[in-house]
């Protein structure tokens, strides 16, 4: 009975202790977390606006690509027109036409331009005592047969006082069917690299799209493509314009409808 009664002060002791550190560890975890964390309410205003930010950059990649030929930087061959550098697909007996792989990268670059620039603005959250951090951005786009999806990853640190927290990935899909346009134009370039001196009208109008054509002069025609089962923003249909320019001595033949 001595010996138990000599142990018992130690047990009570070391449970003391263990209590103690308990208390200790429980106490700086949930500063820690306190210190990481931002209530939903304060931060979603900034979410948001940088989701919006990477909304209008995607489709604004999109339409200029639309109106460029595929291409956001200007192409290398293009016809000037009084709106916009539009790039040759056909030139002179040669396809010149951008891969689906080309474009992607032309829309990847786009946005890892204006995103930041778009988001400039947060500094209006400065007011309320936000600080930002920004990391590298990188845009991944896939151009698919009925949309074309952005994944940006686009690290920012949000700051205020002692609390942290970060976000970094934006997913956009946006309903344009870039992958069916390219098809199609292709293959019109292909008719006509096969056969210069002839435009075939049957396959245009036997196509789900809006085809028009317009003769610049004799040696270089636009062709408009508009597909109302594409949307950029806001209800606005999808155009896709390219040029085929021709040699002096071709001469365009146009079948009748």
């Amino acid at each position: 009975m001595k010996k138990r009664g000599q142990i018992t002060p130690f047990i009570i002791l070391g449970l003391v202790f263990l209590m103690f550190f308990l208390i200790i560890l429980f106490t700086k975890s949930y500063r820690i977390e306190r210190i990481d964390a931002f209530s939903s309410g304060e931060i979603n205003p900034i979410k948001n606006y940088v989701d919006l930010c990477a909304k209008s950059s995607s489709s604004d990649a999109l339409y200029l690509l639309g109106v460029q030929g595929g291409y956001t930087a200007p192409p290398k061959l293009y016809f000037q027109s009084a709106y916009a550098k539009i790039a040759y697909w056909y030139y002179e007996g040669e396809d010149v036409s951008p891969t689906i792989e080309e474009m992607e990268q032309e829309l990847s670059s786009y946005v890892n331009n204006a995103l930041p620039e778009c988001i400039e603005s947060l500094n209006a959250f400065s007011d309320m005592g936000f600080e930002f951090e920004f990391d590298e951005i990188n845009t991944e786009t896939k151009i698919n047969e009925n949309n074309v999806e952005f994944r940006i990853d686009y690290p920012i640190t949000i700051i205020k006082g002692e609390s942290k927290s970060k976000i970094s990935e934006f997913y956009k899909m946006v309903p344009v069917r870039l992958g069916h346009i390219h098809n199609i134009a292709k293959e019109i370039v292909g008719k006509e690299v096969e056969d210069p001196d002839w435009v075939d009208m049957t396959y245009l109008v036997n196509q789900d799209l809006n085809f028009k054509i317009y003769p610049y002069d004799e040696n270089t025609l636009i062709y408009s493509v508009l597909d109302n089962q594409s949307i950029i923003e806001y209800g606005t249909q999808f155009m896709f314009l390219f040029a085929n320019g021709f040699k002096e001595s071709e001469e365009l033949l146009k079948e009748d409808e």
